[in-house]
């Protein structure tokens, strides 16, 4: 995925203008979750070449009258079995992938909508989608009301209370010609 399929992927969820460490924490995780199930599907490999060792001498064990063509018949219904196995590991992870990629969600979303037996649950991708929309709702009225103004005056979200109109500094600087460093003489004429 490309820096810019990522900005694309943060705005489509509502974020309004991504920042650049908003885009590479944003490539980092799916990076990692991508990452995290080629590892699993290795793992899987792993354990399919494990159990095939194990299967092979369980086979020698059993097959000690067995004629060549009766034990390579069934060699080859062993590796056609994990051969099986090891497409539909690879098929799931590729089915999580994509919907990754196509609905943006995370790995962990993505096992929620592909079930372990490659099968959809469109309940879970709708209840998924639902969430994103209400969060890209929330955000976009946020950013709303940030740059909105309150009826009473001003601005939402600045801090105002704080801040000191010119003629307000310009009386606390000039007291009768001199700059008073105490509050008690700033306030002496205060009713």
């Amino acid at each position: 995925m490309t820096r810019e399929q990522a900005k694309q992927n943060l705005i489509a969820i509502g974020v309004a203008e991504p920042t650049d460490e908003q885009v590479s924490n944003y490539l980092n995780q799916v990076n990692g979750e991508t990452k995290k199930e080629k590892d699993r599907a290795d793992g899987y490999k792993a354990k399919a070449d494990t159990a095939d060792g194990l299967q092979k001498q369980l086979d020698e064990l059993q097959a000690g009258n067995l004629t060549e063509l009766e034990k390579a018949n069934k060699a080859l219904d062993t590796a056609n079995q994990q051969i099986a196995e090891l497409q539909k590991n690879n098929a799931i992870r590729d089915l999580r992938e994509k919907a990754m990629t196509d609905f943006k969600v995370t790995a962990e979303q993505a096992k929620a909508i592909v079930k372990e037996d490659g099968s959809f649950d469109t309940a879970e991708l709708g209840k998924i989608m639902s969430e994103k929309e209400t969060a890209a709702a929330q955000a976009k009225e946020q950013e709303i009301a940030k740059g909105s103004t309150n009826p009473g005056g001003g601005t939402a979200g600045g801090n105002k209370d704080n801040e000191k109109t010119a003629d307000v500094e310009n009386a606390e600087k000039i007291t009768f010609g001199s700059n008073s460093a105490t509050a008690e003489a700033k306030n002496h004429y205060v009713i």
